[in-house]
């Protein structure tokens, strides 16, 4: 009977119900003897028979589910004693209840017995500052739960570490907090290493503003006796005060005033890309006609080079004027068209291109077919003091600043700059301004 009852009864729910079924159906067979005409004796030991049934049944079933919680307790108990993790449990006034070796070795304690004896004011004894553990607490009963909760606590040795925990609020059945429970782990490793990259990039942009700060300075000292070499330098190659005997003189004085300005132009660039990096650059935007400032750039782009061939032009005269800092943007076009003339050989084409793009901002496109470079240098183009070598490259002097400070005053407006190029295909670069910057007073054409 007892085989057959466990058979039929395979889980605890089902096995509690046989149980009652079992007694309910020896006093209802009880009753039935008891209404037929035998023996008194009879009935009462059939009820007491299926009496002893079903408490063996029962004992049987308590047995079952003793042996089923001690072995759940001890798969908890040796998941608990041997996690990697912290594992505590705390009321909330701040005392531990339980806790593994593994806090224990966390918080330098020989065993959970020490730490919890040496630890009974968490709030005090355990965090650097104590103010963690009223926002721990806080936290617990707004949220019932804490995540990745980082503090710097206070070992045994008096040692400080970092460590992130994960805990619930346990409730009894009015609501009260009875207990927290959760995990710790040491993330001091972790906490240096980000503490660290932060110190780096803290230290690393200090340098940036002390070098910005170097080459503005250096640049002003240097510009300041190189006026005085150009001032003079001119003076003698145009004979102001008279001739100069003898003539050969007066060509070493046209030479030194042509290499001054060629170094003037190169500490201006450094002196732009200090201020461009350090932020100190303001634009003082002000409505202003394209043809003009395409105009203006390609008359000083000829100056700076000395190239006088044809550049081809592509500019409406239709076009909205833009609300943009002319000096500025024109010294972006100075850049793209000086670069497109030095590396563009006899025989090259040159050309500039301006329209009305479809978002409704203004663009600028400059055209060559010169050198070219490869698609993977073009980012290191745009880097400053970077140079690319290629056949034509040193034909002029320069610091390889020009493209750099081009991009970074177009995007002082909001624009972007790209670059389109192959190796002995010649080069694109577009100038695309946004839509902000045309004026909307002006006729719009394409």
């Amino acid at each position: 009977m007892v085989l057959a009852a466990e058979a039929f009864a395979p889980a605890r729910g089902e096995r509690s119900g046989f149980a009652l079924a079992v007694s309910a159906g020896a006093v209802v067979l009880a009753l039935a003897v008891l209404q037929t005409p035998v023996n008194v004796a009879l009935a009462g030991l059939a009820v007491l028979g299926f009496a002893a049934v079903t408490i063996f049944v029962l004992k049987r079933l308590a047995d079952n589910n003793g042996a089923r919680f001690q072995r759940g307790e001890a798969s908890y108990r040796a998941f608990f004693e041997h996690a990697i993790e912290g594992i505590f449990r705390t009321t909330p006034e701040g005392r531990y209840i339980d806790a593994n070796p593994a806090l224990a070795r966390i918080y330098g304690y020989a065993s959970p017995a020490h730490l919890m004896a040496g630890l009974t004011d968490i709030a005090d004894q355990l965090y650097v500052d104590p103010r963690r553990r009223l926002e721990f607490q806080k936290l617990m009963n707004a949220d019932d739960q804490v995540s990745a909760f980082e503090s710097e606590i206070r070992r045994r040795d008096g040692t400080t570490i970092w460590i992130s925990e994960n805990a619930r609020a346990v409730r009894d059945w009015s609501g009260r907090i009875v207990c927290y429970e959760g995990t710790v782990e040491d993330v001091t490793a972790r906490y240096v290493a980000q503490r660290a990259t932060r110190r780096a990039l803290v230290e690393a942009e200090e340098a940036n503003r002390a070098k910005s700060a170097f080459l503005a300075a250096m640049s002003h000292e240097l510009k300041t006796p190189l006026n005085a070499v150009l001032g003079f330098s001119e003076i003698m190659a145009g004979e102001m005060f008279g001739p100069i005997s003898p003539p050969v003189y007066r060509n070493y004085a046209k030479d030194i005033h042509a290499s001054g300005t060629r170094l003037l132009a190169i500490i201006s660039d450094v002196l732009d890309v200090a201020r461009l990096s350090g932020g100190a650059i303001t634009l003082n935007a002000r409505p202003y006609p394209v043809p003009t400032l395409v105009d203006e750039a390609l008359t000083l782009a000829r100056i700076a080079t000395g190239d006088q061939r044809d550049v081809l032009l592509d500019v409406p005269a239709t076009l909205p004027q833009i609300d943009a800092d002319p000096q500025r943007l024109r010294q972006s076009l100075i850049n793209l068209l000086s670069n497109a003339l030095k590396f563009t050989p006899e025989g090259g084409r040159v050309s500039v291109r301006a329209w009305l793009a479809q978002n409704g901002g203004v663009s600028f496109a400059v055209t060559d077919t010169g050198i070219g470079m490869a698609q993977e240098k073009i980012v290191a183009a745009l880097e400053p003091f970077r140079q690319l070598d290629g056949s034509l490259a040193r034909r002029f002097e320069g610091a390889g600043l020009g493209l750099s400070i081009a991009k970074s005053l177009v995007e002082l407006h909001g624009g972007t700059l790209s670059v389109e190029s192959a190796v002995g295909a010649g080069t694109t670069v577009t100038i695309a301004l946004p839509p902000v910057r045309t004026c909307p007073r002006a006729a719009l054409a394409g």
